[in-house]
């Protein structure tokens, strides 16, 4: 068994028309993309059971989908024109990366997001050999679980926290993030710990984001609402509303008294399933205040857009 960590680079629109107002006017066909993010860096690194490198893999992507390299992304990642002019197909690249994979290899990524556009950009291109992707870590997760954080932390923020050096110039490099995902993951591993984080099944996993909240109808059967402390259903002050990424309710336990946030996140797998996880968190005066006027705010808000 070996872990091959992965790491993509993408090309897509966001805020292009800052960078090039005429984009859309010069290329047409790009006002109707069918690929939001299109892959156009691969980085791999593959460590055997005892977090010790076995290789590495590298491959500029030529894009065919986005065209146009957006300059917020050669910004942030250094890819040039010239980078991707030289490079090879997504075939070529999926194939490559492929060969690094044995049964039994567990891949990984800094959360899901990289194996979600795998598969959203193979669909694009009609590659059907990924039979490859099987076992699955997101390391995000279980170093912010491990780390004993509340919040997802960022590879950054990972690296800071276990005091690991990092050349920030070399970041958001495929390649280079993913040697930094090994030096975190190899500096937390445990054998036992990490195989409750291991999805078995990546087209099961709860991974894709509910893009239009203000629009979903909750299930409510599926909602519990109730003190993590005394488990009993919480008296509600404001319902599940949405606020930014996830649903949002606010509320106090009859029983030991406590304010109480609840957020709720939905995903959906690759199979369609939704997943619903709620997340209970206990307020100060203060913190409770806060929170019930952002959610006043965002009812004020919808109250008007339903009117």
């Amino acid at each position: 068994m070996a872990f091959i960590i992965i790491d993509l680079e993408f090309n897509n629109l966001e805020d292009i028309s800052k960078y090039k107002p005429n984009v859309f006017n010069e290329n047409p066909e790009l006002r109707e993309v069918e690929l939001d993010n299109e892959i156009i860096e691969i980085g791999a690194i593959k460590l055997d059971n005892y977090m010790q490198p076995i290789t590495e893999y590298k491959a500029y992507i030529k894009p065919s989908v986005i065209k146009v390299l957006n300059p917020k992304i050669s910004e942030i990642t250094n890819i040039q024109e010239a980078d991707l002019k030289n490079g090879i197909t997504f075939k070529e690249g999926m194939d490559g990366l492929k060969k690094l994979i044995d049964e039994g290899d567990i891949i990984c990524s800094w959360a899901k997001d990289d194996i979600i556009e795998i598969i959203n950009n193979a669909i694009y291109h009609k590659y059907e050999d990924l039979s490859w992707l099987g076992s699955y870590l997101d390391i995000q997760e279980y170093s912010t679980k491990i780390l004993g954080k509340k919040k997802s932390l960022s590879l950054k923020h990972a690296l800071d926290e276990l005091k690991i050096k990092v050349d920030t110039t070399k970041l958001h490099d495929a390649l280079n993030d993913a040697i930094y995902t090994s030096f975190v993951f190899k500096r937390i591993y445990n054998s036992r710990a990490v195989k409750n984080y291991m999805i078995k099944d990546i087209y099961n996993m709860p991974a894709l984001e509910i893009k239009n909240l203000n629009e979903y109808k909750i299930d409510k059967s599926k909602v519990s609402q109730k003190c993590p402390k005394c488990k009993i259903p919480l008296e509600l002050e404001y319902e599940l509303i949405p606020l930014k990424w996830r649903f949002v309710s606010l509320g106090t336990c009859s029983k030991c008294k406590n304010k109480i946030i609840n957020e709720l996140i939905i995903k959906r797998t690759f199979s369609n399933e939704e997943i619903y996880k709620e997340m209970y968190s206990f307020l100060d005066e203060i913190e409770y205040i806060n929170y019930c006027d952002k959610v006043k705010k965002v009812r004020l808000k919808l109250n008007k857009v339903l009117k």
